[in-house]
């Protein structure tokens, strides 16, 4: 992902995501922090229902929300979404963003002028009457008791505020402006916005800024933010093919997609995985299709390279004491286990799945609980996605052993490959 949105409420929190949102930007909001985020968005938006709370609370329930997205590596931009009537804990939630980001500077924009919200003098005014004189200033749970937005942020925080006037944003100016205060000392900057031009010029400078920052807004500023900010490139991204069918089709189709596309192959020697170091084929496995996957090249799982390795499974079930249906079963598990390693390291643009005991196996491993049917690739080779699986909605086809001519693998890889393209 490339922004988090961490807002106090849940309206709160869709009223800004949808800025981003209506723009092409995969938003997911999440209930509460506790929740897993889902795979292969643009835009995180996490509530922490903390409006109402005291605001130690707040702090602690802001920090621990960001505090998996802030640890190590580059780090998504981070937008602390406020009412734009300041109601709630804004002081100390953005004292807490501040301390997880890293941020030397955060600018404050909570204008919504097409909503009659505005800052002026570092003032807010709702329709041009200042805040403390609105109906918002006697909020049953969260009274105002300033319209100076300086005033009330510098209730929960001891990190310096200052402002920047209407001049300065409609000034050549600005993004030197900012950039000294930031560089001076950790601070917070409030701006003034009177209409969304004002916006539109603070959310342009904010990409020629050269130190750690934190934004924080309402609805109004995120709608300004240029793309660059939140929207992640689109790209081809690679399938994983989980072979563990021995029928002849298969293996041809393999041998036949391996000649016209960018496919790699990892063969699995499914003896050694069934024997007492199975631990360490497994992990050897997931290694060699991560490596593909980065380079950019679909990976094939493929546990049966010719006709002989069908020899091999008496010879493995005397040794296993195991009966054909046992062993069957454990080998499709650890296929299964092996596709959710391969798939927590590294991204996927979509899975294969060749085989039935292999497709089920996959799926459970992936905490699917149904299977969602969008079209046919092929004759009797279905495209679809998990329902509520590890991989959100990402395509999925399934195919028996042995159904499809030798081009099947190779027009199913074609086929994620122009969804991809046609984003």
């Amino acid at each position: 992902m490339k922004m988090i949105v961490i807002a106090d409420d849940f309206t709160g929190a869709n009223d800004t995501g949808v800025q981003l949102a209506k723009k092409g930007a995969r938003t997911d909001v999440l209930l509460s922090p506790q929740q897993k985020p889902p795979r292969g968005g643009d835009v995180l938006v996490i509530n922490t229902e903390s409006r109402a709370l005291p605001a130690a609370d707040a702090h602690q329930r802001v920090s621990a929300a960001l505090r998996p997205y802030c640890s190590g590596g580059k780090q998504p931009l981070i937008y602390k979404k406020i009412d734009s009537t300041f109601r709630g804990n804004v002081g100390a939630e953005i004292d807490a963003a501040m301390q997880a980001s890293g941020a030397r500077l955060a600018i404050v924009a909570a204008a919504i002028p097409a909503a009659g919200r505005t800052t002026l003098h570092g003032e807010c005014r709702v329709h041009n009457v200042p805040l403390v004189q609105t109906e918002f200033a006697s909020d049953p749970k969260t009274p105002i008791v300033s319209s100076h937005i300086k005033t009330l942020i510098g209730l929960q925080t001891e990190i310096p505020v200052h402002e920047v006037d209407l001049a300065v944003v409609r000034s050549a100016g600005l993004s030197d402006a900012l950039q000294r205060l930031g560089r001076q000392q950790r601070c917070i900057v409030v701006v003034d916005a009177e209409q969304d031009g004002d916006l539109a010029l603070l959310a342009q400078s904010i990409g020629r800024l050269e130190v750690p920052l934190l934004l924080v807004g309402a609805a109004g500023l995120a709608n300004a933010l240029p793309s660059a900010c939140y929207l992640t490139a689109r790209q081809r991204l690679p399938v994983l093919v989980v072979a563990g069918s021995m029928s002849d089709a298969t293996r041809q189709q393999i041998v036949f997609a391996e000649r016209e596309l960018a496919l790699g192959i990892v063969d699995i020697d499914v003896e050694a995985l069934v024997a007492a170091d199975g631990a360490r084929v497994v992990q050897q496995t997931v290694r060699r299709a991560v490596a593909l996957l980065q380079d950019r090249q679909h990976c094939v799982l493929r546990t049966c390279r010719d006709a002989d390795a069908r020899q091999l499974i008496d010879r493995l079930c005397e040794r296993t004491q195991l009966s054909r249906q046992q062993l069957g079963d454990r080998i499709s598990q650890t296929l299964g286990e092996i596709a959710l390693a391969i798939i927590n390291h590294t991204q996927i643009g979509g899975l294969f799945l060749t085989g039935g005991d292999i497709a089920i196996a996959v799926a459970r491993a992936l905490g699917a609980e149904g299977y969602r049917i969008d079209g046919e690739v092929a004759p009797c080779v279905p495209c679809g996605t998990f329902i509520n699986s590890e991989i959100d909605d990402l395509p999925v086809i399934t195919k028996a052993g042995g159904f499809g001519g030798p081009s099947t693998l190779r027009d199913a890889l074609y086929f994620i490959e122009e969804m991809y393209s046609g984003e």
